[in-house]
Order: structure tokens, then C-alpha cells, then sequence
């Protein structure tokens, strides 16, 4: 038996559905930033890729931490900031951008 209560649990499981049922829409938004990263890595990043990716990156900071991945909506966050900036940051900043979504890639593998 639990030491949570019934509501507490009922919580929990509430939560692992809707993870569940939101995962595929979690993916999608990693791929985005992950196909941002990989344009600005290969200088084909445009201003209509690097948009969708902050956005993608927003929504995900906006959810992770209600599934209880705290450190997720950080990263997620970081992402945003960072390609909400201009072209040039960016480029000099990919190394961090690269190594913000693979963390974030695996904080989010560590919730399935």
C-alpha cells in the first residue's frame, strides 16, 4: 500500500494519462528544436525555422514542469531565449544549443 493518499495518487495517475496522451505532441515540438539545431549546425538556419523552433521551445517550458520535469522547462527556457536572439548569437552560442536539447532530450526520455 502507498503512503500517499487516495487523492494524491489519483493525481499521479491523472498526470501519467495525460503524459500519455500529450507525448506524441511533446516529440513533435522536441523534433522541431532538434531540426533547428541541426539547420543552424549546418548554416541553413532561417528566421521562419529558428521562430518555430522558439516556439516549440516556449510550449515545452510552458508544460514540462506540471509533469514534473522541472529542470526540463529550464532547458526548454534557455532554448527559447536563446533563439529568440539574433542570427549571429545564435551561431556563436550553437555548441550550448546543441548540448540545451540533447539534456533536454534526456530529461524527457526519463519521464516514459
Amino acid at each position: 500500500m502507498s503512503d500517499k493518499p487516495d487523492h494524491a495518487m489519483e493525481i499521479d495517475d491523472l498526470l501519467q494519462m495525460l503524459w500519455v496522451k500529450n507525448y506524441p505532441i511533446l516529440i513533435e515540438r522536441l523534433t522541431s528544436i532538434r531540426n533547428t539545431k541541426d539547420m543552424l549546425n549546418e548554416s541553413s538556419l532561417d528566421d521562419r525555422a529558428r521562430k518555430a523552433g522558439e516556439e516549440a521551445a516556449h510550449k515545452l517550458a510552458g508544460i514540462l514542469g506540471t509533469f514534473g520535469l522541472p529542470h526540463g522547462s529550464v532547458l526548454a527556457s534557455k532554448i527559447e531565449a536563446l533563439l529568440a536572439g539574433d542570427a549571429s548569437t545564435c551561431v556563436r552560442r550553437a555548441g550550448e544549443l546543441s548540448s540545451w536539447v540533447q539534456e533536454l532530450e534526456a530529461v524527457i526520455a526519463s519521464r516514459t
